[in-house]
């Protein structure tokens, strides 16, 4: 790779960006130099901008040795945004450079060095997909820009590193940086990696990803869409508490395809918003009809995503709806992931304020994923509180998990907030849950998520199969427990 280094390197110190230009330009001369050095260069730290690293790394390729293989080292900044918004350009740049200069002084002389964007750094060397030198430099890479210490934490650097190989990887220089960048989004993704090599399952996970975001718009407008309900049940008497509305997908030629990853698609652009809007109107308008058999459900249970709270207007939408929909707002419950507490409290905070203004009730879902504090719940008005069906499953053949929900079930109680077992499958799990006093539950026990007719055939008959579960009280079937039903 020799002959490859930075032409500009060779002649002033890159670390200046502009700076380094000569002092007796001035002029059309000046303005010659300027544009020239901006249409190769990053212009804050002197490293090649994603063009010229380009054409540089396509030149490099073609005129390697047969036997020489090259790892295109990707590394995005993860919180330069919150670096710029906390210090302005200056900060944020002052960052760029530094990252540039730590990697001028740890890779080889004859390594290429690139920024793309604000935010990524780009470097080639040699280095073969399975052998020890490779796998040195991109630990030298990565060794080098994790903090280390107090001095280095407090700079808050966080960095997400990709790295693909040529040939190996593929042959072609296009398809080599986005096979990184691939990589390095993983890594971002995952957070428990800082580095992730290529693999060829993530070209083929984010072309899929694109083709069900397309479908994903078509299939709003088309009615690929529907809801499904499950039941809530008051574990002490059997009474119906409500039911949590799912969505669900059925494409007419990809067939059923999962929340679990039409989710996370939408949530990473505007139709997250349309979803959630969606599922609203569907759930409270089968309420209603319901309500007009004779079947009005105490609580409908709708999920709103991270990225719908973050909306400043999402209060005021859900607001809207329900004047459209004419049901008491204390009908509706909110569930929210307990990792929006976790990532933002503030938000999470501000939010759950706003719905808990216009009636709405809120609950915080899978509780005991992200370890959420006592210090943190007891600032909330929150209704409902789930435990995660990981902390229930075989919860009758493990000491430590029924020491676990008897604590949660305790902290929810100090509370006031109604605690709800998700995920109930076996009638030893009812028994121990209902024992340690949790009110309510949901799971296949009682009903796997069902389309609206079957759900209304499963209310119908429901007083019924209730004796199956050891239920016998003869309360009305709707009733809800006073702990549940408070505003």
């Amino acid at each position: 790779m020799t002959g490859q280094r930075l032409d500009f390197a060779r002649e002033a110190d890159p670390d200046m960006g502009l700076e380094c230009l000569p002092d007796h330009l001035t002029g059309d001369e000046l303005d010659r130099q300027i544009l020239a050095f901006s249409q190769r260069f990053d212009p804050q730290t002197g490293l090649l901008n994603h063009q010229a690293f380009q054409d540089a790394l396509t030149t490099l390729l073609r005129s390697r040795h047969p036997d020489q293989e090259v790892a295109l080292i990707w590394i995005d900044l993860v919180n330069m945004r919150r670096e710029f918004s906390v210090w302005g350009w200056t900060g944020a740049e002052a960052m760029a450079r530094r990252i540039a200069g730590m990697l001028r002084a740890v890779v080889d002389d004859d390594a290429l060095l690139g920024r793309f964007g604000d935010r990524s750094f780009l470097v080639a060397t040699s280095a073969t997909k399975l052998g020890k030198t490779g796998r040195r430099r991109v630990q030298a890479v990565m060794d080098l820009l994790t903090p280390h210490g107090r001095r280095e934490a407090e700079a808050s650097r966080e960095v997400a590193i990709g790295v693909a190989f040529f040939p190996s990887d593929t042959e072609s220089p296009e398809d080599l940086a986005r096979f990184a960048s691939l990589a390095a989004g993983r890594a971002d993704y995952i957070k428990s990696q800082r580095v992730v090599a290529f693999h060829p399952r993530m070209n083929s996970l984010i072309m899929r990803n694109h083709l069900l975001e397309l479908e994903m718009r078509k299939g709003l407008d088309q009615g690929q869409f529907h809801m499904v309900y499950q039941p809530k049940v008051e574990l002490n008497t059997g009474q119906l508490l409500g039911a949590e509305a799912l969505m669900r997908w059925n494409h007419p030629d990809l067939g059923a395809i999962p929340p679990s990853e039409f989710i996370p698609i939408a949530e990473r652009s505007e139709l997250i918003h349309r979803i959630f809007e969606f599922g609203m109107r569907a759930a409270l308008e089968q309420a209603q009809q319901w309500r007009d058999l004779g079947l009005a459900l105490p609580i409908v249970a709708v999920n709103a995503s991270a990225a719908n709270l973050r909306a400043d207007d999402s209060p005021r939408m859900v607001r809207n709806i329900m004047e459209e929909i004419p049901i008491a707002p204390t009908q509706l419950e909110l569930e929210l992931t307990e990792s929006l507490a976790f990532d933002d409290e503030e938000l999470f905070t501000h939010r759950i304020r706003q719905l808990r203004a216009i009636d709405v009730r809120v609950a915080i879902d899978d509780f005991g994923t992200r370890y959420t504090g006592f210090n943190v719940l007891k600032k909330l008005p929150l209704n409902t509180m789930k435990i995660d069906q990981c902390f229930i499953r075989g919860i009758h053949h493990s000491p430590d998990m029924l020491a676990l929900c008897e604590t949660i079930v305790a902290m929810a109680r100090q509370l006031k907030m109604c605690i709800v077992a998700e995920g109930i499958e076996e009638l030893g799990e009812l028994a121990v849950m209902r024992k340690i006093g949790c009110e309510a539950g949901q799971g296949y026990l009682f009903q796997r998520p069902v389309a609206a007719k079957e759900f209304t055939a499963f209310m119908r008959a429901w007083p019924k199969r209730m004796r199956e579960f050891g239920f016998e009280d003869s309360r009305g079937l709707f009733e809800a427990d006073p702990i549940y039903a408070v505003g």
